[in-house]
């Protein structure tokens, strides 16, 4: 179990310590250390404690959820969240997974952590600042659109967000993943990593870095990339010479990339073609050993990838990552960041009660219990402020502790090799019953 009770009271004491009060200094180096109607532990909570709905109503239930008496008007508020540096919400994120990874025993898979990087477009309010900031997802002749483009790291197995960035709407995925890659070792130590991509990553370049530092990947190919030498393959699992000529490097020229590419010659991947569940054919490449990793393992951890999509779809229909507080920079991206902690918290508190209901199960079920993520989430949202609020540590502990056993009772069976036809366009229904709001 992860004990979410006492990592959230460690992220608290780190909250009010002076290195991160420095952090949290945006404009000036005196911010934050007067005593104020809003000071920064309850502006943090208010954050958390975010139901989307207008801000003078947040307020005005935040101060009664606080039993504050002395009341703040929605610009005083404003006017202390611009002082807030959004980059501090994300070193809390952080702390609190740098204790999780450095005081659990993390599950992996053959020794390795499992990593899928991934990037989704956000939807903010449409202003000069936010187009300046991060552009437009329009096409050119509609009306503008301002939008952000979100890429995380994921370990898909441990359910946490490790990193995240925020970018204009038109980024460079494979450079985010390599400096996610970069930055987790603060976090994770010295554990040893896959990286699982889909096919939106493969390029020359990202292939060579990862086989030049011994970082191991799987990724998905498209379906003409290195179609000649696939042709040559005699098995569905083989290591194929991928030859780098002139033609393939032609859209690296001037890159720093271009003459390493160049002297290299070649590379050699590991081609493997697999059937997934659904029935789909993919071609996966990778630089597992075949005598490490057979077939069946190369299509497993690809599948896993799929947490990844999962996560965002809390961040954005659960966690609706995309209301914001309000139209300016700062504040979207302390929401962003806000949300990104509320995401781990919640998959913390979810594995404390999957690992009960996992201990208590005596007799093999016909499908996996799993625990209902929107309840989760709504449970969360309801007492999560209440337990932050308690100064006293065993009432606290009691808070979170009713809280798990309550998620708990909230299961649905897994049932594998599920699929259904994916629907596009918007539903007629504004109000549909397979997407309730959980809070």
């Amino acid at each position: 179990m992860r004990f979410t009770s006492e990592r959230v009271c460690s992220d608290i004491d780190y909250a009010s310590s002076s290195t991160f009060i420095n952090l949290c200094r945006r404009i000036k180096d005196t911010h934050f250390s007067r005593t104020r109607k809003m000071p920064l532990q309850k502006l943090l909570l208010t954050m958390f404690n975010r139901l989307g709905t207008t801000l003078s109503i947040e307020l005005r239930r935040f101060m009664e959820l606080s039993d504050t008496k002395e009341r703040i008007s929605t610009p005083g508020y404003l006017k202390q969240r611009l002082k807030l540096a959004p980059e501090a919400i994300m070193a809390l994120c952080d702390f609190h997974n740098t204790g999780l990874y450095r005081d659990e025993d993390m599950q992996d898979f053959h020794g390795y952590l499992l990593l899928a990087s991934d990037g989704s477009g956000l939807n903010v309010p449409t202003t000069p600042e936010t187009l300046a900031a991060y552009g437009s997802s329009s096409n050119k002749n509609a009306r503008q659109q301002a939008s952000l483009g979100l890429s995380c790291l994921y370990d898909v197995i441990n359910k946490v967000i490790l990193c995240c960035s925020i970018n204009r709407v038109k980024f460079n995925e494979a450079d985010q993943a390599k400096a996610h890659l970069e930055q987790v070792s603060n976090i994770i130590g010295d554990r040893k990593t896959i990286i699982t991509l889909d096919r939106g990553y493969p390029s020359l370049p990202l292939f060579y870095h990862f086989l030049e530092t011994d970082q191991k990947f799987v990724i998905r190919l498209k379906s003409n990339d290195y179609k000649a030498e696939r042709k040559g393959m005699q098995t569905d699992d083989e290591w194929v010479n991928i030859k780098i000529d002139k033609s393939r490097l032609a859209n690296y020229i001037g890159t720093e990339t271009y003459d390493q590419l160049l002297q290299a010659g070649h590379i050699c991947l590991r081609i493997v073609n697999v059937k997934l569940s659904g029935g789909a054919e993919v071609i996966i490449a990778t630089n597992l050993d075949e005598s490490e990793f057979i077939t069946s393992d190369i299509s497993h951890v690809y599948t896993l990838r799929w947490g990844v999509e999962s996560a965002f779809d809390m961040l954005k229909n659960h966690l609706q990552i995309e209301n914001f507080t309000g139209t300016k920079v700062v504040l979207i991206e302390q929401d962003i960041f806000a949300c990104i902690y509320l995401c781990n918290l919640i998959q913390d508190m979810i594995a404390d009660a999957q690992a009960i209901i996992d201990s208590s199960v005596k007799s093999p079920k016909k499908h996996k219990i799993a625990i209902n993520r929107a309840y989760a989430v709504g449970v969360m949202k309801a007492e999560l402020v209440k337990a932050l609020l308690e100064t006293d540590k065993d009432k606290k502990t009691k808070i979170f502790t009713n809280m798990v056993s309550e998620i708990q009772s909230h299961v649905l069976p897994v049932r594998p090799d599920r699929h259904y036809p994916r629907k596009k366009g918007v539903t007629a229904n504004k109000y549909p019953n397979s997407h309730k709001r959980c809070y």
